[in-house]
């Protein structure tokens, strides 16, 4: 009796533990959800990973893994694009979620990548369905295992990887820089009288494999009279122009990248006559001249203020470190990139001047563009 009695209590025992088991694992699994997980790979070995949680909006944090514990550039918003708090404890992320149903974090590593030569290699142990996208023009020369699909569209390869530990190695091609190619050059016409206007123009073509810029030096006589920059994106081409006038007769010669060429200037003459008199024209001219110097220099004094006590005023709540990062702003022409406020503002950890930033955003104060990988803040 005796034996059973204590077999009916253990095996009671048993079931008590196993059902709290799994009470407590259902628990856990309806803390929160990974919607997705997205792995954006650069031709620089930079990954760029973002990821999508369904969360139960009464769990006050959610914590998961990390792909790596090397990482920066950390954001984590909520459903309303709202800056969350969180904390990172080696490979492990925990998110304050309090009243929140959707998470979206991103994040970049450069340690999910290495280079062997010119092949590269992804090497990632995902506990996580994984999409994969990898730079242009890649080719893949190997995989640990076969992927759930592989979708190219365009010159982009992405792969749909289910969870485990994968290598996968690609190539792509390099991308030449910009060069260009300068030719045409033009000069007209080839003889002028003193004051008339000389067009010399050149045409430009980037051969290269990226967008670029060339800077035109117009050298007359051995002295460089003006430059002209000109941006072009890979194989463009563009017709430059220069306009002289030149006072003095005589012949005068022109280079451009080495092209060569000429023109010449004869006296002014007036019934067979030089004359000392200035033409009407040229007079004209020269006071549209002074007209345009004038208006620049008017534009130029009236370059736009911004009134900082006015936005102090209009928001009383700003704190000082808000208030620091306006008055930069105002003294910068009124826009500057967060690395800049950065470097002026040391004491604003990277995280805490990203909120800030978001902060003023949503006060109207400032707006956010983003240029390449940084991000641009302008006063409004």
């Amino acid at each position: 009796m005796k034996v059973d009695a204590w077999r009916t209590v253990f095996v009671g025992f048993a079931i008590f533990i196993l059902l709290l088991s799994v009470t407590v694992a259902a628990t856990d699994e309806t803390e929160f959800q990974v919607e997705s997980t997205n792995l954006q790979i650069y031709r620089d070995g930079l990954v760029r990973v973002t990821q999508t949680l369904i969360v139960n909006e009464t769990v006050p944090a959610v914590t998961l893994p990390l792909l790596n514990s090397s990482v920066n550039n950390f954001i984590v918003l909520d459903e309303n694009q709202t800056v969350l708090d969180y904390e990172i404890d080696g490979i492990n992320l925990t998110v304050f979620t309090l009243g929140t149903t959707s998470v979206s974090l991103q994040y970049d590593t450069h340690s999910l990548t290495k280079k062997d030569f010119d092949v590269w290699t992804l090497i990632i142990d995902t506990p996580y369905n994984l999409t994969v996208q990898l730079p242009e023009e890649s080719t893949v020369v190997y995989l640990s295992e076969m992927p759930t699909s592989i979708d190219t569209e365009g010159n982009k390869i992405t792969l749909s990887l289910f969870p485990s530990q994968w290598e996968i190695s690609y190539i792509f091609p390099l991308v030449p820089p910009a060069d260009f190619q300068i030719s045409d050059l033009n000069v007209t016409p080839s003889e002028v009288e003193a004051g008339e206007e000389v067009t010399v123009s050149v045409r430009i073509t980037n051969v290269g494999g990226q967008t670029g810029s060339y800077t035109l030096p117009l050298i007359i006589n051995q002295t460089t009279e003006d430059t002209k920059t000109v941006t072009l994106e890979k194989g463009a081409s563009n017709t430059t122009e220069f306009k002289i006038i030149k006072q003095t007769p005589g012949t005068y010669n022109v280079e451009i990248a080495g092209l060569m060429d000429a023109f010449t200037v004869r006296a002014a003459s007036s019934n067979g006559e030089t004359s000392n008199m200035i033409p009407i024209e040229y007079l004209a001219a020269a006071l549209v001249t002074v007209a345009a110097i004038l208006f620049v220099v008017f534009l130029l004094f009236r370059r736009r203020g911004y009134n900082i006590e006015k936005i102090f005023k209009m928001h009383p709540r700003l704190n000082k470190e808000e208030k620091d990062v306006i008055q930069f702003l105002a003294e910068n022409e009124g826009k500057a990139f967060e690395s800049q406020i950065r470097e002026q503002i040391p004491d604003i950890p990277r995280t805490s001047l990203w909120r800030l930033v978001r902060r003023l955003e949503k006060l109207e104060i400032v707006k956010v563009k983003k240029i390449g990988l940084e991000n641009q803040v302008e006063l409004k």
